[in-house]
């Protein structure tokens, strides 16, 4: 709270402006169709101003003198020239597009990068457009991101097959913690209340350290919202869990502060699938009515922030609440039984066994911006409060339930704070140098009547710089180095019911003593230095090609290392391993781009070698403790990955518009026994996605702009399965709708209705929590949005 007293202080009270003056520098900033660019930069010398949603800017107090001017916009030429003001002056700015840039995607709201890296970016209109339920389901139409789905309201981002805690999520530069420990626990992030996402692959991920190995999913929540009052509200309707939802986003700037409040509130039903059993453990379960029983569930998301803009400042302070609750099908936990699945006519109780998870956020981030340099300070605070609750069921004979809470199983309480600097400068020559300093505490507490995870307490430091410069107008190069030092304490644990159920089963003291220390103490540090190097050229207008190389790390985590315990979300006894090194990567990306006119195609081959890719791997060797079956170690060998990503794009006669995406995957582990070599667990299939949407006439009744469309999700068998998983047959689903402006009088709204699954086939995603129980993903689903703007 020390660091949160500290950052408002910094926020409201030192003063940032200048002495005040006359002369004032104005206009406004458009792109060669004259149509405005809100939100573009705009640098003058020390001061600092975005344009409104009418491309107007605004610079007060400004001394007479000579200024470098800076205007940039993300996929547009940057303007960097030398202005001299002596009175008031308007100056206007035609920004055009950036030929190493790619067009904005009409149906997707998608952008792509002007930089080496391989970087995509989402808009908040494509989140809404196509939210399905979680943050990481909705960004599994972009290639090479796939998610692990934990029913119909959770689920985690995988991006090229790396997924869990090798996918970093931040937001304003703060990475989120919590998600990474285990394939039941979701992402506890609001898609509907999210600005703009890039998604950065390979090595564009540096500057974010451990768990990046894959890449970044980079969440950025701090647009200067125009004058005045405004926002949005939503609803929104699922046909397959009957999920309700209403969100609302508000708000308010007046002069150089500014407000954001946001509320999403979520409820949702079991949800369907067509089907009408499943196989869990060897045994046949009935699915009753084909719904999931207790797979219901609820949401409550808060979000605030308050920003403050001067001439040579930006900073914002937000503050979040994500709460969900939902219940676990029982009959995928603990020993399968068919009365525990029998229906019981209610589809919206959340019954036990449940997930209850609470993560509290606050983030200040403050830019400073001095003619060429630009100086970044944010400091971060998460709580990460998780609890798994089931009746009180003993593993031992003689366990008494807890006094208080009896029926919580699991309880992960983890704080985490981080403070991180950050110094840029610009160069003449069109060259960049960033250099950034990381730290990060993390202090984890455990509760409930079952061992998994033990206590812990880490401790990370970072440093990293960056380069990038012009060698030619169409060569442009980047640099980076990064040093990484780690330390982790893992508390023991020693579990006396253990021991005594042991030696009443005849094991000697001393082997029943080595089973019951489930953690022993342990203290281990790491380092890391990694580099990376990229490029960009132009080959000309049409075309650019970028290649990205260099080595990434991952940290083992607490999991990894300590734990030991039935983990019934992952139906196994999982066991870690307290000598595993930290995980090293080679990164080698490509992409290949092709942008005239309204055509667009790019290609995207990669390849990754680790020296020691953590997994879990079935031991053959049943567990000692009861009702846990094959005991899962952690291990680490050599592994390999790669794979390409496909993209098209058409538009015909301005109404007409095509597009796809394509990838494909491939992996194994690497070791001395060739037999061994078995694929790495959730691998995604090859797949793809294709659209066709039609645009109508301009006006039809209340209808603006009513826009028809179809497309197809498809995946072909996976067959390359890693131990203990099962193949998984291909299959191709088909979906459509239409979205429309609505205009009622002086009433204004955005209309959403699509299908998903149309005709509510059976199929299976190899990437889903549930693959292993046979459980089939949802069937058809009618989802209706209605978004209508405050203005």
């Amino acid at each position: 709270m020390k660091q949160t007293g500290l950052a408002l202080f910094i926020l409201y009270f030192l003063p940032f402006c200048a002495a005040a003056q006359s002369i004032t520098l104005e206009g406004r900033i458009t792109d060669e169709k004259n149509q405005p660019l809100e939100h573009a930069h705009v640098h003058f010398g020390s001061f600092f101003s975005t344009s409104d949603k009418q491309g107007n800017y605004h610079i007060s107090h400004i001394t007479k003198g000579t200024y470098n001017l800076n205007i940039s916009f993300l996929g547009f030429k940057q303007i960097d020239t030398v202005v001299s003001i002596e009175e008031d002056l308007v100056l206007n700015f035609t920004l055009k597009e950036d030929a190493a840039a790619l067009e904005e995607i009409v149906l997707t709201g998608l952008t792509q990068r002007s930089g080496a890296e391989n970087k995509e970016r989402v808009n908040r209109e494509y989140l809404q457009d196509q939210f399905t339920g979680s943050l990481a389901k909705t960004l599994d139409r972009l290639p090479g991101v796939n998610s692990v789905e934990i029913g119909a309201g959770t689920s985690k981002p995988i991006i090229r097959g790396l997924g869990f805690n090798r996918v970093a999520v931040t937001e304003q530069g703060i990475k989120q913690e919590g998600q990474q420990w285990g394939a039941d626990h979701g992402l506890e992030i609001d898609a509907l209340n999210v600005e703009n996402i890039e998604v950065i692959k390979g090595v564009g991920a540096i500057e974010h350290g451990s768990d990046a190995m894959g890449g970044v999913i980079k969440i950025i929540n701090d647009q200067v919202p125009q004058k005045g009052f405004s926002g949005e509200v939503l609803g929104l309707a699922h046909s397959v869990n009957n999920r309700l939802t209403s969100a609302a986003n508000l708000t308010y700037r007046k002069n150089r502060f500014f407000y954001k409040t946001k509320a999403t509130l979520s409820e949702f039903g079991d949800y369907s699938v067509p089907t009408d059993s499943i196989v869990y453990l060897n045994f046949n379960i009935p699915v009753y009515n084909q719904e999931l029983k207790n797979t219901a569930g609820k949401e409550v998301d808060l979000y605030g922030q308050i920003g403050y803009i001067a001439p040579h400042y930006k900073g914002t302070l937000s503050l979040s609440n994500v709460y969900f609750k939902s219940g676990f099908f029982p009959g995928a936990h603990g020993i399968p039984s068919v009365g525990r699945v029998r229906d019981d006519g209610d589809k919206r109780n959340i019954d036990f066994p449940f997930q209850k998870v609470n993560h509290l956020k606050a983030i200040s981030k403050n830019q400073w911006f001095y003619h060429d340099y630009t100086f970044e300070l944010i400091l971060g605070f998460q709580n990460n409060h998780r609890q798994e609750w089931s009746l009180f069921h003993t593993h031992y004979s003689g366990q008494e339930p807890p006094e208080v809470n009896p029926n919580l199983e699991l309880d992960f309480d983890l704080n985490t704070y981080d403070a991180q600097v950050k110094v840029s400068r610009a160069f003449s020559n069109g060259s960049k140098s960033t250099i950034g300093v990381q730290g990060q505490i993390q202090d984890n507490s455990i509760g409930g009547y079952n061992f998994l995870l033990p206590e812990y307490f880490r401790t990370n430091t970072g440093i990293f710089l960056t380069h990038e410069f012009d060698v030619t107008e169409k060569l442009r190069i980047n640099l980076g180095t990064r040093f990484d030092y780690s330390q982790i304490s893992v508390e023991e644990y020693y579990d006396g019911l253990l021991f005594e159920y042991l030696t009443s089963r005849g094991r000697s003291e001393l082997e029943a003593s080595q089973y019951a220390q489930r953690s022993p103490e342990l203290k281990r540090d790491f380092s890391n230095f990694n580099a990376m190097t990229g490029l960009l050229y132009n080959i000309n207008e049409n075309w650019d090609f970028s290649v990205n190389t260099g080595t990434s790390f991952r940290l083992p985590t607490a999991i990894e290392l300590g734990a030991n315990g039935i983990h019934h979300g992952s139906f196994r006894h999982e066991r870690g391993d307290a000598d595993l090194d930290a995980e090293k990567g080679y990164v080698f990306d490509t992409k290949l781009n092709y942008n005239k006119d309204s055509f667009r195609i790019s290609a995207s081959p990669y390849l990754y070698y680790f020296d020691n890719y953590i997994f879990l791997n079935p031991s053959g060797v049943f567990s000692v403790l009861p009702h846990s079956g094959q005991t899962y170690q952690f291990t680490q060998s050599e592994a390999l990955l790669t794979g390409i990503e496909l993209e098209l794009e058409k538009r015909f006669f301005e109404k007409l518009h095509v597009m796809g995406t394509f990838e494909y995957l491939y992996n194994r582990q690497v070791t001395g026994d060739s037999s061994r070599n078995y694929p790495l667990p959730f691998t995604p299939p090859a797949n793809g996605f294709a659209e066709v949407s039609y645009t109508l006439s301009e006006e039809f009744l209340i209808l603006r702009k009513p826009e028809i469309f179809a497309n197809t999700s498809f995946a072909l068998e996976q067959d390359r399965i890693a131990q203990q998983e099962k193949i998984t047959p291909g299959y191709q689903i088909f979906g459509g709708g239409i979205k429309t402006g609505l205009q009622i009088g002086k009433l204004s709204a955005d209309l959403n209705l699509r299908v998903t699954n149309l005709f509510n086939h059976k199929y299976f995603n190899h990437t889903s929590f549930y693959r292993a129980l046979e459980i089939p993903e949802m069937g058809r689903n009618i989802q209706l949005m209605l978004r209508i703007p405050i203005k």
